[in-house]
């Protein structure tokens, strides 16, 4: 990739995103996305009263719900209200979104382009985190930002109101100071440890992380606490990057003096909305979500549809909700595709597993040796362990998610999207493996995913939804 297309990937990418992404969000028509309701009431309680809401009996109510995914024209008299079952949620993204609501008078349109701008940082921090792992392959972190940027799944959530934008954004940027302080370790600490045939800890003392570093780590770890509970996937990621970056290269006491200044300055910001949650809503519920348990009532259960289809029957439906879902099932899960088209997709996502599968035996088992030229060759110690950061937050997505599918059927393939820059990453590094003996096609594979992906949001967007939701 010569140096103006490296310069300017990143900037195309952001273009291509604000246009599909502006056009979901002026586009679709109100609340036509999951929660957006009860995100909206919370921003405006917060912007007309300047107090944070309390989640209750009755913010919730499955009939309403069911008329609210129906379309608009058949709903007049929707009690907008009436939906506040997001009031237990973390204050910061609302906290940012009042003042937005207050200057243009409460416009979910605005509201809506907010989130999207949020929505782009995530794809900045993901093509950050990915070119810090891989600098002289800028091409391998425009692939996976351009497929972050323009999944229809994810452009459809940013373009909405929700609290999923600033979250996502948050893990991206801890993901890539996370990587930066593995990759900085490594580098200082010589040479040496790029040859290392056993992938050990280097015997190499590196030079003490930088105060100001791990001061930037945990505040951006507190503002996660202060967003959603996905985001609080941070605080293991964080904590794992500076134990890699000091273990075996600083003394045991500086190892936990740097692991403690990250996490000190994290629960310093986390503990007055903890404290807050625990004084409202009573004993250690301290995110509100036992209270938020007992308000759903009438959501479905996963003890409910044990019973009535059985464990084969659950993992089936789960199995394909999730994945229909994580690419594309849009409004409230109300207007899938074809059938034909999560064929072409089951398909590319498959290849995609395998040539990644490819691509780490070959270079994580095998590891060739160092060929000038080469587009895939042994990965340095530094480089594996900084892949680790991210195999943890692909596992911590997977996990928080079949967590919440313990007590409600929530298989919604959104909820994996905390991990969505590991799973960016592996795509991009097993298509970059099948074309390595193609270098000039390598450098243009982020051009030709960016292009298909942003001509299918608009078919589906032209073609798909707005003529379900309009019908």
């Amino acid at each position: 990739m010569n140096t103006a297309t490296r310069k300017y990937s990143l900037m195309v990418i952001l273009a291509a995103y604000a246009v599909i992404g502006g056009l979901y969000a002026t586009r679709i028509p109100p609340w036509q996305a999951p929660d957006e309701p009860a995100h909206y009431n919370y921003v405006r309680q917060l912007a007309r009263t300047g107090a944070y809401p309390v989640i209750e009996m009755g913010d919730y109510d499955q009939a309403l719900l069911s008329q609210e995914v129906a379309p608009p024209d058949a709903r007049p008299s929707f009690p907008l209200d009436a939906i506040q079952y997001e009031d237990h949620q973390p204050p910061l993204f609302y906290t940012l979104a009042a003042p937005v609501f207050v200057a243009f008078d409460g416009s979910l349109v605005a509201l809506r382009l907010f989130t999207l701008l949020i929505g782009a940082l995530a794809v900045t921090f993901t093509y950050l985190a990915v070119l810090e792992v891989f600098p002289p392959q800028p091409g391998i972190a425009a692939f996976a930002a351009a497929w972050v940027a323009l999944l229809p799944q994810h452009v459809h959530m940013a373009a909405s109101l929700n609290n999923d934008a600033l979250s996502e954004a948050l893990i991206a940027l801890t993901l890539w100071l996370s990587a930066r302080l593995v990759m900085v370790a490594g580098r200082g600490a010589g040479a040496g440890e790029q040859g290392s045939e056993g992938g050990g800890a280097d015997t190499r003392r590196a030079p003490p992380a930088s105060r100001r570093a791990l001061v930037l780590l945990g505040i951006v770890v507190g503002l996660s606490l202060l967003t959603k509970a996905q985001a609080y996937l941070c605080l293991p990621v964080a904590l794992a990057a500076v134990f890699m970056a000091t273990h075996g290269r600083q003394p045991g006491r500086a190892v936990a003096r740097d692991l403690g200044i990250v996490l000190a300055v994290g629960l310093v910001l986390g503990l007055p909305w903890w404290l807050h949650g625990m004084q409202v809503y009573g004993g250690l519920d301290a995110l509100g979500l036992q209270r938020h348990n007992q308000v759903v009532v009438g959501q479905p259960t996963t003890g409910e549809w044990i019973a009535q289809f059985g464990w084969g029957g659950l993992l089936a439906r789960m199995a394909q909700t999730t994945f229909q879902s994580f690419w594309g099932q849009f409004g409230w899960m109300s207007v899938p595709l074809d059938r034909r088209w999560y064929l072409v997709l089951l398909v590319a996502t498959g290849a995609s597993a395998a040539l990644f599968v490819l691509w780490w035996l070959r270079t994580q088992i095998l590891r060739p040796p160092e060929a000038q030229g080469a587009s895939f060759t042994r990965t340095s110690a530094a480089q594996r362990r900084a892949l680790t950061l991210f195999a943890l937050l692909a596992l911590g997505a997977v996990l928080g998610f079949l967590w919440y599918n313990l007590q409600f059927v929530q298989h919604q393939g959104r909820y994996l999207y905390a991990g969505l820059a590991p799973i960016g990453l592996a795509f991009s590094l097993g298509w970059h493996y099948a074309f390595s003996r193609w270098p000039r096609v390598q450098v243009w594979l982020w051009a030709a995913l960016l292009a298909g992906l942003a001509a299918f949001n608009l078919y589906l967007l032209w073609r798909v939804i707005l003529p379900a939701m309009a019908a």
